[in-house]
């Protein structure tokens, strides 16, 4: 998740989204990546008894959560009609603030 590639990869053990994007869109999603990633994995954590305590646990899991949330947000904002199907398939995008009509804005603000 280091970049985002401006051609198709097409390895089938990869998950792929077509966005159509800015150069300041792009690399505001590339950071929103970068962060996200940072929490998913901690180093600190690995080496500590962070890993006992389950209120840390849990808030370390919704920070991830919401981190993901906000890169499927974005992306299907930014995604082609295609992009925006597969996110809808997989319930990765909140249905109130994005109506199934494609050319709809979203009711609410990311």
């Amino acid at each position: 998740m280091d970049k985002i590639n401006p051609t198709r990869i097409d390895d089938g053990q990869l998950i792929e989204y077509e966005i159509e994007a800015t150069e300041a869109e792009k690399k505001a999603l590339e950071d929103l990546l970068h962060e996200v990633q940072r929490h998913d994995l901690e180093l600190g954590n690995l080496f500590s008894f962070r890993h006992f305590d389950d209120g840390k646990i849990d808030q370390d899991r919704n920070e991830f959560q919401r981190g993901l949330n906000d890169v499927y947000e974005e992306l299907y904002r930014l995604g082609t009609t295609e992009t925006k199907d597969k996110i809808r398939e997989i319930h990765m995008i909140n249905d109130d603030a994005y109506p199934v009509d494609n050319n709809s804005e979203p009711n609410t603000p990311l």
